[in-house]
């Protein structure tokens, strides 16, 4: 038997609060039976006497318990930190992130996803040592990394490449190559060969020159490679580490659905006794849907969606710099990965494939900054959503909104006093840094008219991720009217009208995509993977322009000619807002 004593019902109170939530009363009475077995030398007054004197200490404990009930929870956390046990912050992100560089035309993200985790350890081994200003950074050479490898792969070593080596192309690779090959392909900085855009130009890079090669500064030695696969070794991994990493993943195609409802009933694909009925995926109350493919699983504010209808279309590399649990997408999922993407911001770019996108900053996606604030920066002119919306739900044509291209006419005595082209609405659609004006775009107007200018009405989201759009179509010299276009995906929309008023995104700034974690756990159970390599470097001293005084033997003209100044984002006042003339 235990002594009895104070440490005894103290041991007892924590054990059995913590386990059964027995009461201070009931462990009172049982402390009296098991003090009543205590040995008979005992005198009852010295045993009555330790007795109260232990109850009055338990119920003191009691009631410092009710007052603060969690107070031993709370130590026993802080005891297991101090043993080693450190919670993720529920946000992170390096620093010294380089800006975004586009890959237009050509399949090399891999390339670009290299390059940018090796841009971003020199830069921050170089801060770190002093040889950069925390506010520059050297651009290396996706061109020439790529086309050096392409060209030690298939003439030289094959055993240490992948598909490089048998595709003879630039069209795919892996990040962890590097990790193989570090020692024989060169890294170069981007003055000597710049990006060439256009496919066919993989070998191309006239700097690949012996000479080059040995008066190239650039010397960096890879110490190890890890691979992470889960959610919270990813996380782990960023914080402990404290750099970016190349991150990879599986892209796929979308097959979105519209419920068969309204004027759409009559389509034969609609009838449930057809073979052409297409089942509606759960969420839809409908039984057939109609069904538009070849969706993107990204959408234009950068984040990357996960959705019923995914099949896997190819590979894509990216850097990871960061994660924030409590980030909430458009599509309502929550928590997930910071990814600088080697995408360009905009719809149909002349140096790039048919797509619509936009992009936003890191700060933004950290909910470090406000709405206001990021669309100063990254204003992602061409979405739909970021339209000004001159009438709200007013003057919306409610009628037919299942039928296609809606259009009625307006009174021409009215359109002069149409709010959409008031001076009120636009210094607001000024002050909110939203586009007001919209001009039609299409090659081959269907939609639009190309001498009218357009003013977004509304919108409302119609199925899986459709919005109808409705427009005030203006037309100095001609008949102005009020039209709805059929229900469309908004990067459909992008591709029928533009801004007037339209501002690029900030290239130091922007550039970063948003990758949920559910995107993550919803490949996985179609097979698919992300993956995060963690490649540890060290960039030797010879490799910085600071140091160009102790090897003289070394050309560091390149490196000076890549040296570049990343600007800090515009830091904005607050937020303004333009009151109209008749609430002053």
């Amino acid at each position: 038997m235990l002594p009895y004593g104070t440490q005894e019902l103290k041991h007892v109170h924590i054990a059995r609060q913590t386990s059964n939530g027995v009461s201070w009363k009931q462990i009172a009475i049982g402390a009296s039976l098991a003090a009543a077995g205590i040995g008979y030398a005992a005198t009852m007054h010295s045993m009555v006497s330790s007795q109260a004197t232990a109850l009055q200490e338990l119920r003191a404990q009691m009631s410092t318990l009710s007052a603060h009930p969690n107070k031993h929870i709370k130590e026993a956390k802080q005891e297991s930190n101090s043993i080693g046990f450190k919670p993720l912050p529920h946000k992170f992100a390096v620093d010294n992130v380089t800006p975004r560089k586009t890959q237009d035309f050509r399949g090399t993200c891999w390339d670009f996803a290299t390059i940018s985790v090796l841009e971003y350890s020199y830069r921050q081994q170089g801060i770190a040592h002093g040889w950069l200003t925390p506010d520059s950074y050297v651009a290396l050479s996706e061109q020439a990394y790529g086309a050096d490898l392409l060209q030690f792969c298939t003439t030289k070593d094959k055993s240490k490449c992948y598909l490089t080596a048998v595709q003879n192309t630039t069209e795919g690779g892996w990040i962890e190559e590097f990790s193989l090959v570090s020692q024989d392909v060169a890294v170069f900085p981007e003055a000597i060969c710049p990006y060439i855009p256009e496919p066919g130009n993989d070998t191309v890079c006239p700097g690949l020159t012996a000479p080059n090669r040995t008066s190239n500064p650039l010397k960096v030695t890879v110490n190890q490679l890890k691979e992470y696969f889960d959610v919270q070794d990813i996380k782990a991994a960023l914080v402990e580490k404290n750099r970016a990493m190349g991150f990879s993943t599986t892209m796929a195609t979308l097959t979105h659905y519209i419920p068969c409802v309204g004027e759409l009933t009559s389509d034969p694909r609609c009838d449930v006794k057809s073979n052409e009925c297409t089942l509606c995926p759960p969420g839809i109350p409908t039984t057939c849907c109609l069904t538009a493919t070849g969706g993107e699983d990204y959408n234009m504010d950068g984040e990357f969606i996960t959705h019923y209808g995914m099949e896997a279309e190819g590979g894509h590399a990216m850097t990871i710099v960061g994660y924030n649990d409590e980030y909430r997408t458009k599509d309502g999922y929550t928590g997930g990965y910071i990814l600088k993407n080697s995408w360009w911001d905009g719809v149909d770019p002349p140096l790039g494939p048919a797509h619509a996108r936009g992009s936003h900053s890191i700060r933004y996606f950290l909910q470090e900054i406000s709405e206001y604030e990021e669309r100063f920066n990254c204003p992602n002119s061409a979405s739909p959503y970021n339209w000004y919306q001159c009438e709200g739900t007013e003057g919306v044509i409610h009628e037919n909104l299942d039928a296609g291209v809606i259009r009625i006419p307006l009174n021409e005595t009215l359109i002069p006093k149409d709010i959409c082209l008031s001076e009120d609405t636009r210094r607001d659609a000024e002050s909110s840094i939203a586009p007001l004006h919209l001009e039609c775009i299409e090659k081959t107007p269907k939609f639009c008219n190309k001498n009218a200018t357009y003013f977004t009405r509304n919108m409302t989201e119609v199925g899986d991720r459709f919005q109808k759009m409705c427009f005030f179509e203006y037309q100095v010299n001609g008949t102005s009217s009020d039209i709805c276009l059929p229900p469309m995906l908004t990067m459909d929309i992008a591709h029928v009208f533009q801004p007037v008023e339209k501002r690029e995104n900030n290239p130091d700034v922007c550039g970063f995509y948003f990758y949920p974690y559910e995107k993550q756990r919803a490949g996985a159970q179609l097979g698919w993977e992300v993956s995060v390599d963690d490649l540890e470097v060290t960039w030797a001293p010879q490799s910085y322009l600071a140091n160009a005084h102790r090897f003289p033997h070394l050309d560091y003209t390149w490196i000076n000619q890549s040296t570049k100044v990343q600007n800090p984002a515009p830091i904005q006042g607050p937020i303004p807002v333009y009151v109209q003339r008749d609430e002053l």
